[in-house]
């Protein structure tokens, strides 16, 4: 991936760790190279289908090309249509650099067609069965199972953005389930047996506490990216103050 006349470059797979290490290489070469570009990074919750093709028709006040980072858009439930719908990212005179873990058949076809794809995967594990087990631990507010299958998920090789999305995602069910009634809660998303499954646990938790736990793990995703924290130090942090 040297050829800086190509714009397009996607990283895929299950070692997320990986995958943004090898994106991170790529933009650092651009940098040096072109040291006045913008670099725009757009991720599942800063995810705008306006602002990224904003920045996709963007030009460099200083010449040359700007950076555009996509970075796990597909978490987002506008994402897949974003990249199947958009004109302006595969004729973008810009370097796009897009991260994602397991787009479908059809989306990868279109990745294939744009650019280069670089595929990093984890070895084969019961990863999501196990990072529910780590969710349900988290809502009954069991600290020490909790605890104890996220070090199992560690030891695996686990991707640590997969248990981070899934704890984030038992989180805001959670929060749906105590501060919506039954119809909101499903109008906002959450299927009819996840809301059963855990309104009962959502009147464990203060609606003040479930907002911090929110807040903590949008900041910790953040920090991790833009800073190159560890995620899963922050996350056995976060398990152990329940």
């Amino acid at each position: 991936m040297k050829q800086r006349d190509k714009s397009i470059f996607v990283f895929l797979g299950s070692d997320g760790k990986r995958a943004r290490e090898a994106l991170g290489r790529v933009l650092n070469a651009e940098k040096t190279a072109s040291p006045n570009a913008t670099v725009t990074v757009f991720d599942d919750i800063s995810f705008d289908s306006a602002l990224i093709e904003e920045a996709l028709g963007g030009v460099s006040l200083f010449g040359g090309r700007n950076v555009v980072v996509i970075d796990g858009i597909l978490g987002n439930e506008g994402g897949e249509e974003f990249y199947l719908s958009s004109d302006t990212l595969p004729r973008s005179s810009n370097l796009v650099l897009i991260r994602e873990t397991a787009p479908k058949k059809e989306l990868r076809t279109r990745f294939l067609e744009w650019g280069d794809i670089e595929e990093f995967s984890l070895k084969e594990v019961s990863e999501r069965l196990n990072n529910f087990l780590v969710a349900d631990a988290l809502a009954v507010k069991d600290k020490r199972l909790a605890w104890a299958e996220f070090t199992k998920l560690e030891r695996s090789g686990a991707s640590m953005e997969e248990v981070h999305g899934t704890i984030f995602w038992v989180v805001k069910v959670l929060f749906l389930c105590k501060t919506q009634t039954k119809d909101e809660a499903i109008s906002a998303g959450v299927k009819e047996y996840t809301y059963w499954k855990y309104a009962p646990n959502a009147k464990r938790f203060l609606r003040s506490e479930l907002e911090q736990k929110l807040s903590a793990l949008k900041s910790m995703y953040h920090v991790a990216h833009e800073e190159d924290a560890d995620l899963g130090i922050a996350l056995e942090q976060f398990l152990l103050k329940l």
